[in-house]
């Protein structure tokens, strides 16, 4: 009662309330939310770059940042070192991944069906994990592989040494193959096939129409991929943080690291201006993409029935891809996981005697207080941005599928642009946007934020999964509902959400997979007793407790695995 006289004797209030809660007032909170959360970060690091202070103290106007940079110690061996990984690791992924993409696709290659399943698999696996494993396998110091060297070989010196560009682009081009075949294999299964054919009547040879037809029509797939991979490249953190590092060798993300982490004082103006930088290349390389790919017609899927064909190779050929791909999941998949598994049940590292074995190690890191806390906290920070990214994606997914208004697509596109945000950008940007507001708006140093960032970290996975899901429902149900009198929310909660279930437990599932396996976000935002379990596993190499480590990294395989089982298992039958 009182409410509504407050309202009645004010009209400005009045006019104000009544249009918040129209459905067109809703959108404009809806975009201001959004808006906040990734244009803020954005233009907070951008400001911040033009001064000398820290979060929370600006400081004086200045551009030392960017001078420091424009030397020749500053930006360009760091631009250097990362345009080289980025583009040898593309060309070794496109590489593998076409061929393998391929010869899945469009070849009888034996075991085709168990290679489309397990190729991607690096990708989802945390890179943290096995290029732990890999580091404990064979760094130059008592890696597992060059103390079997000495031990059974007699060889006096380091054979493996996993640190440098070698073991870097060893280890991350596991993930660029599985990410760029995840990209291209639709293509291939879709692309008509009739042109390939005409080439063959022609008198041009299987494989010489691969490279004269094929490739060439997957042009603009191939492109696109290549520019999202190199993007990818540039941002990296977990392997050039684990192999570069140690061997002097620093890109974008591993320099702002040492930058904020490793100098006294600290060279925020400095590392902020570097991500400027980089958030200007991967826009212009965006842009590139758009401009190439977006205005131009390429059909490759026609309206005629057709079914992709198969080319028969030769024996030889179709099983020496076989075992390239053996090789390529062993060494991305196998051997690091259970060098993992097998170090958590051992004594001493590296001494695999069967009188060592050992729970020890189990116990030890179940009572540990920096594994249980980051246990606690990786399964609430991850189920928090599973919740929050549901809920947020599901809004812009209905407004952009289910209304014209014209916020729908300036919606969508300001969820996608934490996409073109490396996550160690990401993570400065909030350490500098959660400090400058007063109390109680401040969230510097609270969990909050980073929750806020694993959110707006999976917003573009999660706004396209959840849209996707709203395209393929009918309205029909929902205009049924609001024509017997069922309120919106009603609607929703009654028809909308029960039809979405798929889409939602796969947005959750994906966004919490990712959310515990991240280590970029929380390396700048954890404060004492904030620790995820994979700052707890950095932590542990860094001291050099390797076997504590497997443990950890044991654990936390086991939390991604187990909800990925579990969304299978509760997966209705009738949906698979």
């Amino acid at each position: 009662m009182d409410k509504d006289l407050s309202l009645q004797s004010n009209p400005f209030l009045t006019r104000a309330y009544r249009y918040v809660v129209t459905p067109s007032g809703l959108y404009y909170l809806l975009a201001l939310l959004v808006a906040v959360l990734t244009l803020y970060p954005v233009g907070t690091l951008v400001v911040a770059s033009f001064f000398t202070g820290r979060p929370g103290m600006l400081g004086e106007v200045t551009l030392r940042g960017y001078q420091e940079l424009l030397t020749i110690e500053g930006l360009w061996p760091v631009l250097l070192n990362s345009v080289i990984y980025s583009s040898i690791l593309l060309c070794i992924g496109l590489a593998v991944a076409l061929l393998f993409a391929w010869a899945v696709a469009r070849t009888d290659v034996p075991f085709r069906g168990v290679m489309e399943v397990l190729i991607p698999i690096p990708f989802f696996t945390p890179d943290l994990l096995t290029g732990l494993s890999w580091v404990m396998l064979a760094n130059p110091h008592n890696g597992l592989l060059n103390q079997w060297a000495t031990r059974y070989l007699g060889y006096d010196g380091i054979l493996f040494n996993i640190f440098g560009w070698g073991g870097l682009f060893f280890h991350s081009s596991f993930s660029a193959i599985a990410l760029m075949f995840l990209l291209l294999i639709g293509f291939f299964y879709t692309m008509d096939p009739a042109y390939e054919e005409a080439s063959v009547l022609s008198g041009a040879g299987k494989y010489l129409t691969v490279f004269t037809v094929t490739l060439p029509m997957m042009a603009p797939g191939i492109l696109g991929a290549s520019i999202l991979q190199f993007i990818r490249g540039l941002e990296a953190f977990e392997n050039p943080l684990l192999f570069g590092s140690p061997a002097g060798i620093y890109v974008f993300s591993n320099e702002i690291y040492r930058m904020v982490n490793y100098r006294f004082p600290p060279q925020y103006d400095t590392a902020t201006a570097l991500c400027v930088f980089l958030i200007t290349i991967t826009f212009l390389l965006i842009y590139v993409q758009w401009r190439v790919i977006g205005p131009r017609q390429f059909t490759t899927v026609t309206g005629k029935g057709y079914r992709p064909s198969r080319i028969k190779l030769p024996p030889a050929v179709g099983w020496t891809i076989f075992v390239l791909f053996t090789v390529y999941f062993l060494l991305a998949i196998v051997v690091p996981t259970f060098q993992i598994i097998a170090s958590s049940f051992f004594k001493v590292f590296g001494i695999w005697n069967l009188d060592h074995l050992t729970l020890d190690n189990w116990r030890e890191v179940l009572g540990e207080q920096r594994v249980m806390v980051g246990l606690r906290n990786t399964i609430v920070y991850s189920t928090l941005a599973g919740v929050g990214v549901v809920i947020l994606s599901g809004l812009i997914g209905y407004v952009r599928v289910r209304t014209r208004h014209w916020l729908g697509r300036a919606m969508e596109l300001l969820a996608w642009l934490p996409w073109t945000i490396p996550g160690i950008v990401l993570s400065l940007a909030l350490l500098w946007s959660a400090a400058i507001p007063p109390p109680p708006f401040a969230l510097y140093g609270t969990t909050s934020i980073i929750v806020i960032g694993f959110i707006i970290n999976a917003l573009p996975l999660g706004t396209r999964t959840i849209q996707s899901a709203i395209m393929q429902v009918g309205q029909e149900l929902e205009e049924s509902a609001r024509v017997h009198g069922a309120s919106w929310l009603r609607t929703a909660g009654c028809i909308l959400v029960p039809l979405l279930r798929l889409g939602i437990t796969a947005t959750f599932v994906l966004v919490f997979a990712l959310s515990a396996r991240n280590l970029t976000i929380p390396i700048l935002l954890y404060g004492p007793g904030q620790q995820t379990l994979t700052i707890a596993m950095l932590l542990y190499i860094e001291e050099g407790l390797y076997t504590t480590l497997s443990v950890a990294a044991v654990i936390q395989l086991a939390i991604v695995v187990g909800i990925l089982v579990l969304e299978r298992v509760t997966r209705p039958r009738s949906e698979e």
